[in-house]
């Protein structure tokens, strides 16, 4: 099966500049980066121990943004690469002004590809956000003898029935995973049937905020509800919404109301 994979992997590579230019043409690629996802790096990485993450977009790379805070204090680390798919993450990246951290854009797996990036980047352990499961990514990391370790791992029914129709071939990819965070005790139950052996439930790390993030909102909240008048309904019960909604109406017309 994973010659099978290959062989649809190194079609995908035949077809990605065409892929490519659709998406550059719709602003969805970086022109001068681009060649990251074919392992031409345009950073460098520092001596030292090196942390690598690894989500699909923006909502996957937030939801880690506290922990990557926290790392970067540590003196241990000298570099956190992060690698995403999407052009709106690195954006997102850059506008969080790490110090550590280095992006780059998650190249195409191909088992060629993902033997280079390891052999570039040598990261100390591996993390995947969510379902970011590349089969030869993960093969050459445990040849490396690099851990594998799945935060916020999520698997949607459709996404497990696809997995379970080559349930060998997905053994042999899952089990090399060493430890998976599960989001939910549903996919906590896929990841099981998948072959993932060291499993534990810790809940949706989106729903995490990083401590600037609360400081930040809860400031700003503060600075509006001084200007406005604002009245509340809470816990409201069955046809209640009718009575605030008329109560709002009233309100409005003698009130500005937020």
């Amino acid at each position: 099966m994973i010659i099978l994979y290959r062989f649809l992997i190194n079609l995908v590579l035949v077809i990605s500049p065409l892929i490519l230019l659709v998406r550059l043409l719709k602003k969805k690629e970086n022109l001068i980066r681009l060649k990251e996802k074919f392992c031409f790096f345009t950073k460098k990485k520092a001596s030292g121990k090196l942390l690598w993450f690894h989500g699909a977009s923006v909502g996957e790379l937030q939801s880690v943004v506290p922990l990557i805070q926290k790392l970067e204090k540590n003196k241990e680390i000298k570099n956190i690469l992060i690698t995403t798919n999407t052009l709106s993450s690195s954006i997102v990246v850059k506008k969080l002004n790490f110090k550590k951290v280095i992006h780059q854009f998650f190249p195409i797996d191909t088992n060629y590809h993902s033997r280079k990036f390891l052999n570039y980047w040598k990261p100390s352990v591996a993390f995947f956000i969510d379902s970011e499961i590349w089969p030869n990514t993960i093969i050459n990391l445990e040849k490396n003898k690099i851990p594998i370790i799945v935060l916020n791992g999520r698997i949607t029914k459709k996404t497990f029935k696809k997995w379970n129709y080559f349930l060998k071939f997905s053994n042999s990819i899952f089990n090399k995973i060493n430890l998976c965070l599960s989001s939910s005790k549903i996919s906590l139950k896929y990841f099981k049937k998948l072959g993932v052996k060291n499993l534990k439930y810790l809940g949706n790390l989106k729903f995490s905020q990083s401590e600037n993030e609360k400081i930040i909102k809860f400031n700003n909240l503060n600075k509006i509800l001084k200007r406005k008048k604002i009245w509340c309904a809470s816990s409201t019960h069955y046809n209640e919404e009718l009575f605030c909604g008329l109560t709002h109406k009233k309100l409005k017309k003698n009130i500005k109301i937020f």
